[in-house]
């Protein structure tokens, strides 16, 4: 088994995280996307798509998306479960999940017109775009800020898969680019805060 990966990029964070808060020790290859290596032959090979993570299985599958990669984990080691322990816990954190899900794609959209930094995804930045964008993120961060009531994590009082979607886009935006995202949430800030805590979280 083999994991494709860039540390410093959102969706392939979710999978470190995970593997962090899981213990698991998966050998690791990481791409060098400064030099384009993700867009080489061979990692398009594997990755039509041409981005972080694929995990290459030991028969020879690529599973080239974060979520897949993260229940394909879950289903082979099931012990200390993070995707919830019965079919209750399961819905929330799905649900949960798949709102992060959705707030890391509408996160991205805004950071490539908020910055220069994506010229493969945007080529034209535009602010006025970045602010009608942001509009849908806030709508996400709202709701994330209720969800999450007095909880220490998303789901509940532990970390689930919810957890490691959300908290990269966030590190992302105010780590990568120095961008407020999140912080006049109050809830969702303490949130943040208590998981960078979390030696998982650390790049």
């Amino acid at each position: 088994m083999l994991l494709y990966q860039f540390r410093k990029g959102t969706n392939p964070r979710r999978v470190i995280i995970y593997l962090s808060e899981k213990g698991i020790d998966v050998p690791r290859y990481e791409l060098d996307y400064e030099n384009k290596e993700h867009r080489s032959a061979e990692y398009l090979a594997l990755n039509p798509a041409g981005r972080a993570p694929t995990l290459v299985t030991d028969d020879g599958l690529a599973i080239t998306d974060s979520a897949a990669i993260v229940e394909y984990l879950e289903e082979l080691h099931p012990d200390h479960p993070m995707i919830g322990t019965d079919a209750r816990s399961r819905a929330r954190v799905r649900s949960l999940e798949r709102l992060a899900a959705d707030l890391v794609g509408r996160g991205q959209l805004w950071l490539w017109n908020r910055t220069n930094a994506f010229p493969g995804k945007e080529p034209a930045p535009s602010p006025e775009a970045a602010d009608r964008i942001f509009r849908y993120v806030a709508e996400i961060l709202g709701v994330l800020d209720k969800e999450i009531g007095e909880n220490p994590f998303l789901a509940g009082a532990t970390p689930t898969i919810a957890d490691f979607t959300a908290f990269p886009i966030f590190q992302t935006a105010r780590e990568r680019f120095d961008l407020p995202f999140g912080d006049d949430h109050p809830r969702l800030e303490s949130w943040y805060r208590r998981f960078r805590s979390r030696p998982s979280a650390d790049y």
